[in-house]
């Protein structure tokens, strides 16, 4: 998907998953040390700003990790060796403030984050189970992010061939949001970056 935009990219590795990328003209890269990673995000942030007019576009790779190893150096200050209560309220707002401040420099930001599965209780007492971003404080995030899409694996029904698409569209089995597109279910994961940049 990074390889589909057009313009300068600047990528966040966060699980230092970017041998795909290595070499590409368009893509600079910088890695995270796992073990400050309060500093790093705060060192990225002020290197974007520093040199935002190089760059159209801001990969952070991913938030899910982030949170993981934010929430573990965080566990290695405390007497228990795990994180305080109050550490979850914090990465909370580190997040939203994180990506709040991303979108103020008006730049084409993609954020990716692994998926959880969630079991959801309807008030009739039914239960489901609902596939959604592995973030904390979801709700607040979704508010501030006009898309949130999920890659799934798909059979072409009249090849049986496997396609990577996007969901766009909120389900029962996803949690999606598209204030961008319009009102398609899915989108082809090659497609997504180029239908928003021509938008």
């Amino acid at each position: 998907m990074i390889k589909s935009l057009t313009g300068k990219t600047i990528v966040f590795s966060i699980d230092g998953m970017y041998q795909v990328l290595h070499n590409l003209e368009n893509v600079d890269i910088i890695t995270m040390d796992a073990q400050e990673p309060n500093k790093e995000l705060g060192n990225f942030y002020r290197f974007v700003v520093k040199n935002k007019d190089e760059y159209d576009n801001i990969v952070i790779d991913n938030l899910s990790t982030f949170q993981k190893f934010w929430l573990n150096a965080q566990a290695t200050l405390s007497k228990s060796g795990m994180p305080e209560i109050k550490d979850y309220g914090v990465i909370d707002r580190v997040l939203l403030d994180f990506i709040a401040s991303f979108k103020k420099l008006k730049k084409n930001l993609l954020f990716f984050a692994h998926e959880k599965k969630v079991e959801i209780t309807r008030e009739s007492g039914g239960v489901y189970t609902q596939f959604q971003p592995d973030i904390r404080n979801l709700d607040a995030i979704m508010g501030i992010v006009p898309i949130v899409g999920r890659m799934v694996i798909m059979k072409e029904p009249e090849t049986q061939k496997r396609k990577r698409v996007i969901v766009l569209q909120p389900t029962q089995s996803t949690r999606a949001k598209d204030q961008l597109i319009g009102n398609l279910q899915t989108i082809d994961q090659l497609e997504l970056l180029p239908t928003l940049q021509k938008n």
